[in-house]
């Protein structure tokens, strides 16, 4: 099941700021503010002709001079947010001392909001943040509890008198409308500026996941044509290798029957010409593969990968070139294997073919035996494939029933591709002099899902 991720205080990596808005975003705060700076006039104006300001002139410039003034914080409230919340604060509390009807119209209110919203919503430091609201808070704190008890300007702002009307006197009327609304006021702006700063960060984190998303697909991409162009030189190697060797030491016949027997000749250019044949064909298939990759195979005549069975014509090359191979598998084994997965029956002919390659190019064995076995418990089968010859070993080698490791200054990749085949397949190998007889040993062995259901009558056939 899907989960989302739950942004909250306790996931917030507490070393993050949220960056200042780029220029473009100030020049837009900028006519943002004319546009308030024009409303506010203009609401002053209407308070005006509703006779809200009085008939003193000079209160009336000076209301006109405290709405204008307390929109400006809001030019450079994303910019110093904290500076701009106690700019506003000691703007708001001033100009209520200059127009008592400053502090209660509806811009002023609107504007400090703003300010106060925007400084928790754009604060960097975030303790800091939270230490200056709480100052503005306390400031405002003082300033109510000496607007309501000491001077007592509220009431006479509004043009109440005395009145015992009510479920409260007028006293507590006065602390309960004060502490509810600003409650209210400064608890909203907390809130709907903590959330906006989670939500920047959310999109911030989001952001990064994409381009995190985006570098590992690229890497994956990567990874993905590094182990294709691995398993094409392997696939080449395997294939072409194996036959433009046993090409070469046909055509070293050929040379000496030439000189001694010229009417032996016709036989090693024969098998010479038969393994051009099937290496071209074993090209033409490998290229047809990796061009068909992911796309069901059409049925347009294309030649198969070779299957488990076709290491018997592995042998008969072998024999050719005068190495008596041998294949030791039951019949049993032999229809387990042939109802393995194709990919599976491909890696075993190609480790077949680069160990037979390997006894014919590096040893001069007489002899070689290959066995094929099954075994294990349901759910836990293994196949095992064993090469052995009776050629000498180089003391180089390693001792008898010692492992070879070749070193990185080496060259050739048979073992290599052996080692990375039974790798891939979850499995081991294990390369080396055998021990108390003579000659080499490869023994790979890897688990495998054994397919109860195939037909051995058709696997026979095959075979």
């Amino acid at each position: 099941m899907n989960t989302v991720t739950r942004f909250s205080f306790s996931q917030i990596d507490p070393d993050w700021e949220r960056p200042t808005p780029p220029a473009a975003s100030l020049r837009k705060d900028v006519l943002a503010w004319s546009v308030v700076l024009a409303a506010t006039l203009l609401l002053n104006a209407a308070y005006h002709s509703a006779g809200f300001l009085g008939d003193d002139t000079e209160q009336i410039r000076y209301s006109y001079g405290a709405a204008a003034a307390m929109t400006l914080p809001l030019i450079l409230r994303r910019i110093y947010p904290l500076s701009m919340m106690l700019v506003a604060t000691a703007l708001f509390i001033a100009l209520s001392y200059v127009s008592e009807i400053a502090s209660a119209t509806l811009s002023c209110q609107l504007c400090y909001f703003a300010v106060l919203f925007a400084g928790i919503a754009w604060g960097k430091n975030r303790t800091l943040t939270w230490i200056v609201y709480a100052l503005v808070c306390a400031a405002a704190l003082v300033w109510i509890v000496i607007a309501w008890v000491v001077t007592d300007s509220a009431y006479s702002m509004a043009g109440v008198e005395e009145y015992s009307g009510g479920p409260f006197s007028q006293a507590t009327a006065g602390y309960v409308m004060a502490s509810v609304t600003n409650l209210f006021y400064f608890g909203c702006a907390a809130l709907m500026g903590r959330t906006a700063w989670n939500q920047a960060y959310q999109r911030t984190v989001l952001a990064a996941q994409a381009r995190q998303l985006e570098q590992q697909a690229e890497q994956m991409a990567q990874d993905a044509v590094t182990r294709d162009r691995l398993r094409i030189a392997r696939e080449l190697h395997d294939s072409v290798g194996h036959h433009v060797s046993s090409m070469g030491i046909q055509a070293a016949a050929a040379r000496r029957a030439l000189e001694k027997k010229p009417e032996l000749v016709a036989e090693p250019l024969a098998n010479i010409e038969k393994l051009a044949r099937s290496s071209v064909a074993e090209m033409k298939n490998l290229i047809r593969v990796m061009r068909a990759a992911g796309e069901a195979e059409q049925g347009s005549g294309a030649a198969k990968e070779p299957q488990v069975t076709e290491i018997f014509d592995l042998v008969e090359h072998m024999a050719a070139v005068g190495v008596t191979t041998r294949v030791q598998v039951s019949e049993q084994d032999l229809t387990r294997l042939t109802g393995l997965h194709q990919g599976t029956q491909l890696s075993i002919y190609r480790m077949a073919q680069e160990a037979l390659t390997n006894v014919r190019k590096h040893s001069a064995a007489q002899n070689a035996v290959l066995a094929l076995r099954t075994g294990g418990e349901t759910g836990d089968n293994w196949v095992e494939l064993e090469v052995t010859d009776d050629g000498p070993v180089s003391s180089l080698a390693g001792d008898e029933g010692q492992e070879y490791l070749p070193g990185h200054t080496l060259h050739g990749y048979g073992l290599q591709g052996i080692r990375e085949r039974a790798t891939a397949l979850g499995g081991t190998c294990w390369a080396g002099r055998r021990q108390g007889a003579p000659g080499w040993k490869v023994q790979v062995r890897f688990p495998i899902d054994i397919d109860e259901t195939h037909d051995p009558d058709a696997s026979r056939s095959a075979s």
